[in-house]
């Protein structure tokens, strides 16, 4: 699923106009934050203050006004230490001056010391600066972010800040997302799914065969299955069972045990109106729409809703059948496209066509899917070393043209991500894209393609951004797939990820670092990315999951600092990984063990934690040298990352940075800086751009 909103980062699912707008505005100001310039205001508040006899002192040698105005200068070279001190020494003189506080705030803020920036900014603020008040809220007050994502994406549920600003969970939210015994009991191994779509009355009818093998002996197993459809009955060795319905959930009891190794198949037919999506597909459901000449165009989309919304099945994560047959009944003379091949096409009946699909590899429920419309279709190849990939493309007759053309960037994409990530996932079910009512959506190999054909998404506006990400999700999401939506971020961080690195190889660094630092704005460590278990978890909410995601993959090849290593770490994971379900454990454990080297303090922090790491530092100046303390603060015992530097001498360091102090000295220079989000990446060294916060001892 892509992002949404701000530069496709900032969700936007009803957020009222306002809200957005001014969160929208702020965002924006903070990319071209500068200092207050006039010191007209210093005398006035001189005399306000009964301080009007200092105007004739100097501060070593430097009136107020002068010290000012070098201070402006130090912000014009980005010497925000010097721009700190100055203020200081201003406000030795002309205390609780507003606007000197509130510069030396700005300077903190770009060196990367969010807490004692904002310290001086609410201060500035409390002693009567009237400029700048909504960007201090946006940068200091976590609580207009947090509310406005509250209200996207809990609009009609109750958080509590004890709960990490989670909802607290129910008995409805463990059936749906925890692995009870009624479920590890079994494992589907196929599903011959055949359903009747009715869109004048947007109703579904069907029937699903489930065939599961037996784990754990049982009498009772657990199928999903939305509450308002209806079971019309569930057949077993032809007796109708008898179920019991929990909220979603089926479960289903047997007359008698089911024994450990056995193959077993029922049969559950069900009907009604599926919910319909409010804003797909990131509030999933059904899509009910007409195309430009009023026919029907349908569609679903379901990811964390679930695909019990629309058809029975073990609705968790942690179960992907081996394959699946997906046959589909619509109204005569239009087309009904599904994942994996296309079978057969026969007459059903007067009014209805069948479509048989068939999903010849291990797919997760909620990438299951259908599109109904007059489509047309046309075909690609990417000839590959030792095979070809079918590239099958559905349209609405109206774009074909547009897109015969827009589609030839898929080769290039997919040809990267196969260099880089191994081998396609699904050789045999080839690539698909295919029209939809909805923007995008990483159905496995017939993703939801709903861009209108344009290139955006990227400054150069060369490639399609929809394309780029789903695409990658065939590998980060539909092949190596999460158990958990917990652990969501390994689809949506690898997937936005592997944009970066798709950019990087078709233009260049620059332009990997651009996409890097421009998301990171939208970064707003509200929520863990990784929080609760077994409920659920609405973890799409701020979008993180997608930006923080890919920084800690950037994070971690800066530490790593090899990149013919972390290359190979990435595509061993993938193959290795391959059709599997996995966790953020197992990704951590499988990055330690081919480093031989603990990255557990590493994802540790930036997975569990929404502080980030803190560079303690301090210092001085040594003779004619400069000289540099630093080490990583509030993270655990082993952590290591490193970071960048530069000086006035127009030099550039690598630092690597652990718990313990080191000490870094600067022959000639009288200044540094940071490279971090702020500041930005020009000039810094390679595998040093990293993500973090500051704190200066000795300021």
């Amino acid at each position: 699923m892509q992002k949404i909103g701000l530069s496709r980062s900032f969700p936007c699912i009803d957020i009222d106009p306002h809200t957005m707008n001014s969160i929208e505005n702020m965002i924006t100001r903070e990319k071209n934050v500068t200092p207050v310039k006039n010191s007209s205001g210093i005398k006035r508040f001189m005399a306000i203050s009964g301080l009007l006899l200092l105007l004739g002192l100097c501060i070593r040698g430097q009136e107020p006004d002068s010290l000012w105005n070098v201070s402006l200068e130090k912000f014009g070279r980005n010497d925000f230490h010097g721009v700190v001190e100055d203020m200081n020494r201003l406000l030795e003189v002309v205390p609780g001056l507003p606007s000197a506080i509130y510069n030396r705030g700005i300077a903190r803020l770009n060196l990367g010391d969010r807490d004692r920036a904002c310290s001086d900014m609410e201060l500035a603020r409390s002693l009567g600066l009237k400029e700048h008040g909504d960007y201090i809220d946006y940068v200091c007050n976590d609580e207009i972010i947090r509310e406005s994502m509250i209200r996207s994406y809990y609009e009609h549920t109750r958080v509590y800040p004890e709960f990490g600003y989670r909802p607290l969970y129910t008995l409805a939210d463990s059936l749906r997302g925890a692995l009870r015994p009624e479920r590890t009991c079994f494992d589907v191994f196929f599903y011959d799914l055949t359903i009747k779509i009715i869109p004048k009355r947007k109703r579904v009818e069907g029937i699903n065969r489930i065939h599961f093998h037996v784990k754990e002996s049982s009498r009772c197993i657990q199928i999903d299955l939305f509450d308002n459809l209806k079971i019309r009955e569930i057949i077993w060795n032809g007796q109708k069972l008898d179920l019991t319905r929990k909220y979603h959930a089926v479960f289903i009891e047997f007359p008698e045990e089911l024994n450990v190794g056995e193959d077993h198949t029922i049969s559950i037919s069900y009907c009604g109106k599926p919910v319909v999506a409010p804003n797909p597909p990131w509030e999933g459901g059904f899509v009910w729409e007409h195309d430009l000449q009023k026919n029907f165009w349908s569609g679903v989309a379901c990811e964390h809703l679930g695909a019990s919304c629309w058809w029975p099945n073990k609705d968790h994560l942690t179960d992907k059948p081996d394959s699946i047959r997906i046959t589909l009944d619509v109204p005569r003379d239009y087309q009904a496209v599904s994942n994996g091949d296309l079978r057969k096409v026969i007459k059903e009946g007067k009014k209805y066509d069948r479509f048989v699909w068939f999903v010849s590899y291990p797919i997760n429920n909620y990438n299951v899917t259908f599109y109904l419309g007059k489509y047309e279709e046309f075909h690609d190849m990417l000839i590959l070393e030792q095979d070809t990939l079918m590239l099958d493309y559905y349209v609405l007759p109206h774009n074909m043209d547009r897109a015969r053309k827009h589609f030839e960037q898929t080769r290039d994409i997919l040809e990267f991500y196969i260099g880089v990530f191994s081998e396609y996932p699904f050789q045999r079910d080839g690539f698909g894209l295919v029209e939809s009512p909805y923007e995008g959506m990483e159905h496995q190999s017939a993703i939801a393609y709903g861009n209108d054909y344009e290139n955006n998404g990227y400054r150069n506006d060369l490639y399609d951004y929809i394309i780029v990400h789903e695409a990658a999700h065939e590998w980060w999401g539909n092949s190596v797939s999460a158990g958990d939506m917990a652990d969501a971020w390994i689809h949506e961080g690898f997937a936005t990820y592997a944009e970066y690195l798709f950019l990087e190889s078709r233009f260049g660094r620059s332009e990997y670092m651009y996409e890097l630092q421009e998301n990171s704005r939208f970064i707003f460590n509200i929520w863990p990315l990784v929080q609760h278990r077994d409920v659920n978890e609405n973890t799409f909410a701020s979008n993180d999951i997608y930006n923080k995601g890919a920084m800690i993959l950037h994070c971690l090849r800066c530490t790593i600092n090899e990149d013919s290593l972390f290359f190979r770490i990435i595509k061993d994971y993938a193959q290795s990984r391959r059709h599997q379900v996995v966790t953020s454990d197992d990704f951590i454990s499988f990055v330690s063990r081919y480093t031989k080297q603990d990255y557990r303090p590493f994802f540790d922090k930036f997975l569990y934690e929404t502080r980030l790491p803190v560079l303690s530092y301090s210092y001085d100046k040594q003779d004619e040298d400069l000289m540099i303390r630093y080490r990583w603060t509030e993270v655990g015992d082993g952590f290591r990352m490193p970071l960048a530097i530069e000086t006035d001498l127009e030099e550039t360091y690598r630092l690597e940075a652990s718990a313990e102090w080191k000490v870094l000295r600067v022959p000639g220079a009288t200044w540094f800086n940071f490279f971090n989000t702020r500041k930005g990446y020009e000039g810094c060294p390679v595998n040093s751009f990293t993500y973090y916060w500051t704190k200066c001892e000795n300021q």
